[in-house]
């Protein structure tokens, strides 16, 4: 036993010399920390440094910026690199160190920023006095925020991203007609990854105006979905944005960018259904009581394409379809006044007019004529009698298009107004249909792009960080 036992203990002795050993190795092995090349003050930019910054109107118009050194135990200066907006001015371009101090704030003046503006500064140290261990430039990007007032809440109608609605705060830039959506997107997106708060829609109203709609800031407006809002005023890009109003509803189109070169036609429309301080007024003001029998003496008609009424549908197994609406509007004319017939059909691609006896309704499904409603302007079917300076706004009754010839086609309204008055009119003869549709090039801010439309059922994908 004795024998046995002085075996196990040599034993355990040499494992132990052998691990012993492998660490002394170990760490013999290991290989010494860089040496730092830096000949000057060995300095960098502390980890304490934010590289984001908002001010609100009210705050102090200056802020610091931590530098520290390795070395500390002599006095040193060394000079900044500097470049950026002119608006943020660092005070002292020249950092200085007292004999063992190791920690500098540097102070920058933002007092030229007016409100809304943001700038960014980059500050470089030089070769010779970044260390190697910390961080040798940094940049600071700044907002000089407006006071945002609460004004209440809207529902908001999101289709660009296919996210549904939600109620979003609506909020008022103190002193201005500026307003915002505030954190949009991140209210919107329920899913497990969804987009970052800090991400607003802005837009102007006319405060003295019943609140109507101006437009949005022109330029681009990142929402946090990896597309940019892009709307102009002006060039060819201005086709397709637009921002309008009727009382408390509103409407926008606009286009979206992933990268300021491909570009898709967006839009949304919200209600400002919590606080709004204007005035709802009757959606059919300037409706009249009137009975018209017309015969109308010329006709136009242009073809929208699929884009604004296509849908999907669900069978009872889960399937999904699409269910493409051609959108067609027809005006016919005479000198007595005009008749405008919102047209939504089965898709046939806007080559032919559809023929057929088509309800006069509010469904905003194929193969019926939009009720008429006021929306800022006239929208749907209506008429507009000059003679009594009204507008007629169709909500009940049928159309009914026949080709008798070859290319020639009878028009025949017989409907009524949304306070009753009877509407009769026909008119027969050839007509050339306008497609709406095309694409067409504009460019703006450095941008030279076609404007793509996504088929019906398609959706855009937020891009994820």
């Amino acid at each position: 036993m004795k024998a046995i036992y002085k075996i196990y203990l040599l034993g355990i002795a040499v494992i132990l010399t052998g691990a012993f050993t492998a660490c002394v190795e170990n760490e013999l092995l290991r290989e010494a920390s860089p040496e730092d090349t830096a000949t000057g003050a060995q300095a960098y930019f502390t980890e304490n440094n934010e590289r984001s910054m908002s001010f609100l109107p009210t705050d102090t118009t200056t802020f610091s910026i931590e530098i520290g050194r390795r070395k500390s135990t002599e006095a040193c200066s060394f000079s900044l690199q500097v470049s950026g907006d002119t608006v943020l001015v660092l005070k002292d371009t020249v950092v200085s160190f007292n004999a063992g101090e190791n920690l500098k704030n540097i102070e920058v003046d933002f007092s030229a920023m007016s409100l809304g503006m943001t700038a960014e500064l980059t500050l470089a140290l030089e070769p010779e006095d970044a260390t190697i261990y910390g961080g040798s430039s940094i940049t600071i990007s700044v907002l000089r925020d407006y006071k945002w007032i609460d004004r209440g809440t809207v529902d908001f109608f999101e289709s660009d991203f296919e996210l549904g609605e939600a109620t979003v705060a609506i909020q008022q830039a103190e002193g201005t007609n500026l307003f915002r959506l505030k954190d949009l997107y991140n209210v919107l997106d329920d899913s497990d990854d969804p987009v970052p708060a800090g991400y607003h829609l802005k837009f102007y109203l006319d405060t003295l105006n019943n609140w109507a709609a101006l437009n949005f800031p022109e330029g681009f407006q990142n929402l946090g979905t990896g597309y940019e809002v892009y709307y102009v005023l002006s060039g060819g890009f201005a086709t397709y944005c637009s921002f309008t109003s009727k009382d408390n509803v509103y409407s926008a189109e606009y286009l979206l960018t992933p990268n300021r070169q491909n570009l898709y036609l967006g839009g949304c429309s919200f209600v400002w259904s919590g606080d709004f301080p204007g005035v709802i007024a009757d959606p059919y003001e300037g409706d009249a009581t009137v009975n018209l029998d017309w015969t109308m003496s010329t006709a136009t008609v242009s073809y929208w394409g699929p884009e604004g009424y296509s849908y999907e549908t669900e069978d009872k197994y889960g399937s999904v379809a699409d269910v493409r609406v051609d959108e067609f509007e027809i005006t016919l004319s005479s000198g007595k006044g005009d008749i405008v017939l919102s047209l939504l059909t089965d898709y046939v691609g806007g080559t032919l007019l559809p023929t057929g006896e088509f309800p006069i309704n509010a469904s905003d499904k194929e193969n019926t004529v939009r009720a008429g409603f006021k929306s800022g302007v006239a929208q749907g079917s209506y008429v507009e009698v000059p003679s009594i300076d009204a507008t007629l706004f169709l909500t009940r009754g049928k159309v009914v298009i026949s080709e008798k010839n070859e290319g020639t086609y009878t028009i025949e309204v017989d409907g009524s107004s949304a306070l009753g008055s009877e509407v009769k009119a026909s008119w027969t003869g050839a007509v050339t249909i306008v497609d709406k549709t095309a694409t067409e090039e504009g460019g703006g801010e450095g941008i030279k792009a076609k404007v793509k439309r996504l088929g019906p059922g398609k959706k855009l994908s937020i891009i994820r960080k």
